[in-house]
């Protein structure tokens, strides 16, 4: 049962009832809310700073075990960083080695030690992580290579006057890979329009660019004919070991029959004799009495990018220019 309340009038010298004051209504709202307002924020504050959850205990565990061994974890990422360095560097000079070729630059991964130690705890574990991971997978490779290394690339030196007289130079100076216009292979031929085999490589250059010999060897072979047809200005050289190399259609040469030539040496100049279309080099890889694609043999001054370009280009089914 609600209670009645009254208040004095001393007009009147008489209790009288209490009326309800809007004010004063409206003042004990505000004040509840206010009063909740508070409560709220205070258990708010009581469950973030005072009761933890399990989650938050082992998070907390976890960065000040991070922030203990930071200095030991710091010390294993730079030399994991630093060792990764290495390998790159090492892998880089095998290649440029073995391909005559600069290898395209990668992204360095690796972290100053001063971003090191500032990291927050959440960043400095995804590095770790990371290089963990990319560390491993260097080992894998390493071991992987050094297999094929040991058992399938075995190099006497008896074999390396082979490798040196492979023709692995582009047969003329400024090579691009675009500038193979032809493969070996089916072709069609460009005067009668039929399908024939292309013996050799097509290379589009303009009058006048320096042809040079893909590896040392000995000229067998040094013709020079005004027939529009055939090969028109041609020469041999062969490289020893059952390989030969014919360049056809120059419009000049620069060696004779007999003449002992070195790798990179210019042998002539770019021309359109006989049966060609085009000023441009036609240039084929004979082994053993059989011809096979020079595109596998052009490998020096090209990246693995440029060679997939040589290749695809070779490959295609087009009209030849001899």
């Amino acid at each position: 049962m609600a209670i009645t309340k009254f208040k004095y009038n001393p007009k009147t010298l008489r209790y009288e009832r209490a009326s309800i004051s809007i004010l004063g209504v409206t003042f004990r709202g505000f004040g509840y809310l206010i009063f909740g307002a508070l409560f709220f924020v205070g258990l708010v504050m009581l469950q973030n700073y005072v009761i933890d959850t399990p989650l938050e205990n082992e998070l907390r565990a976890e960065n000040e075990a991070l922030q203990q061994h930071k200095i030991v974890l710091t010390a294993s990422l730079q030399e994991s960083n630093a060792r990764i360095s290495d390998l790159k560097n090492e892998d880089r000079q095998l290649y440029e080695k073995l391909f005559e070729t600069k290898l395209s630059a990668t992204q360095d991964l690796s972290i100053d030690k001063e971003e090191i130690l500032t990291a927050e705890p959440t960043l400095f574990r995804e590095w770790e992580k990371a290089t963990r991971s990319q560390s491993d997978e260097f080992i894998q490779t390493a071991r992987a290579r050094n297999v094929i290394f040991s058992e399938s690339v075995s190099i006497e030196k008896s074999d390396l006057k082979k490798l040196k007289a492979l023709p692995t130079l582009a047969p003329v100076e400024q090579f691009e890979a675009d500038k193979l216009v032809s493969g070996f292979g089916k072709r069609i031929n460009p005067f009668h329009k039929g399908l024939y085999h292309h013996d050799g490589v097509d290379i589009s250059m303009p009058t006048g660019t320096a042809i040079v010999a893909t590896a040392p060897g000995t000229v067998v072979l040094s013709n020079q004919s005004s027939l529009v047809a055939g090969f028109g200005n041609y020469i041999e050289i062969d490289h020893g070991n059952g390989i030969i190399t014919r360049y056809a259609h120059m419009g000049e040469l620069k060696v004779y029959y007999g003449q002992r030539v070195t790798r990179g040496q210019i042998i002539g100049k770019v021309g359109s004799s006989g049966g060609s279309i085009a000023p441009h080099l036609h240039y084929e890889v004979i082994k053993n009495g059989k011809n096979v694609n020079p595109a596998h043999y052009i490998i020096s001054g090209l990246n693995s990018n440029q060679y997939q370009l040589l290749v695809e280009n070779s490959n295609k089914v087009n009209q030849s220019l001899d």
